[in-house]
Order: C-alpha cells, then structure tokens, then sequence
C-alpha cells in the first residue's frame, strides 16, 4: 500500500484543489450588492440630458417612491344600464363588443372618445361613446410634480346583448 506524503503537490492544472476555501466566491456577490446598495442610498446629483430632464432644473430632485407619473383610473363598467341600449339597434336586433379611447383632461372627466374597436353596428358604437363622454368620471392622472393632468385611458371591452 503506497502511503502519500503529507507535503505532496497535486497537479496544478486540475480544477480541484486541497486547501482551498469557497469564501471569497461566497463573498463576492454580498461586497457587490452592499456596493450597489450603498450607491443608491447616496443622493448622487446625475445631470440629466436636457430632452430627458424632468424639470427645468439642473440636477435631479431626490427620488420619491413615486417616480413615474401616475395614470388616470376609474371603472366604467358600472355606468351603462339596460335603458341604455339604443332603440334602433333593439329594433334590428343589433349585438356587439366595443372597446373605446378616453382621452381624459386634467379634471378627471372625458374629453374624447374614439372606438378601437368597433361592434360592427354604429348606433351601439355612438351609444358607447356618447353614455362615456357624459358619464365616466376618472381620478386624474398626475405628473411628476403632483400635478392633475391629461390622460388616456383604455376601456375594458363593453358588450352590448339583447334580453331574451
């Protein structure tokens, strides 16, 4: 039995070697998140590019948990009824899905409306849009300053059906 001696070379170009310790593999990853980590707690002035600025200022404002602008919101679906539907298209037994635009103003309220998608019939389209110019109401969309602002909106798909 061949007995190995305590101070024996292994070869150098094997992957595997004695001796040595995992820990600074194991280190790496944690010295760069704490690097990461402490750069973004730093208020570091990044000058911005003037297209991209979000204000006039030279320098970035401290950045906010609110960073991008926020969207208008509302639920439409509550504001049609079944006395909505139109006469003409009753008459004709007219059916359809529509799925409209708001473009909704800095108080909340629609502006315009445009169809993206149609129901085929144009009396259940101009219902649509009519009922939403005059009913649908939206919390405003704000800017990067807290400031109400216009917005779009798309609406979830408003299907128009008959009662049996």
């Amino acid at each position: 039995m061949r007995r190995l001696h305590p101070k024996q070379r292994f070869d150098p170009r094997s992957p595997v070697q004695p001796g040595r310790s995992s820990a600074p593999f194991l280190l790496l990853p944690v010295l760069a998140a704490l690097s990461f980590w402490g750069l973004q707690q730093c208020s570091i002035q990044i000058p911005w590019p003037k297209e991209h600025s979000p204000s006039n200022e030279p320098t970035r404002q401290k950045s906010t948990a609110n960073e991008f602008p926020a969207r208008a919101r509302g639920d439409v679906r509550g504001i049609f009824s079944d006395d909505d539907y139109p006469a003409d298209a009753q008459r004709a037994g007219q059916e359809g899905t529509v799925q409209a635009k708001l473009y909704v103003d800095a108080s909340g309220r629609v502006a315009r409306c445009t169809i993206i998608r149609s129901s085929g019939h144009a009396s259940l389209d101009a219902s649509t849009c009519k009922i939403l110019l005059r009913r649908a109401r939206f919390v405003p969309a704000q800017d990067r300053n807290g400031k109400a602002t216009s917005d779009t909106y798309v609406t979830p798909p408003v299907t128009w059906r008959l009662q049996e």
